[in-house]
């Protein structure tokens, strides 16, 4: 799941929220603001739900700035964690079924 890039493992981030409009103004902020690309969503608990993001560290890191930020305007933020180096192992948690489903569920069109 780490890709390598130029040598350099690639960073993930994880923006925990409370609610889905904030996670989507959450998710849309950090698309738009850097080069990472979401790797999973996958509900946390009853109303909490949380995005994973890969790129560089410098994106990632200004990803989850502009992702907290939007978040913070439109619900609550639970949590925002960058890994910079994370272990095959780690990352291999991020590779669920669910996070596959939720890609199968988007409209034609709109996934990556």
């Amino acid at each position: 799941m780490t890709e390598m890039t130029s040598g350099k493992t690639l960073a993930i981030g994880l923006l925990e929220t409370r609610g889905i409009v904030a996670l989507t103004a959450g998710i849309e902020a950090m698309m738009k603001t850097a080069d990472v690309r979401c790797i999973a969503v996958d509900r946390v608990s009853s109303g909490y739900l949380v995005a994973a993001i890969q790129g560089q560290l410098a994106a990632v890191r200004q990803a989850l700035e502009a992702g907290t930020s939007a978040v913070k305007r439109y619900g609550e933020l639970r949590a925002a964690q960058i890994y910079p180096r994370p272990s095959n192992e780690s990352a291999q948690l991020l590779d669920t079924r669910r996070s596959t489903t939720f890609r199968e569920a988007l409209p034609a069109g709109t996934g990556q």
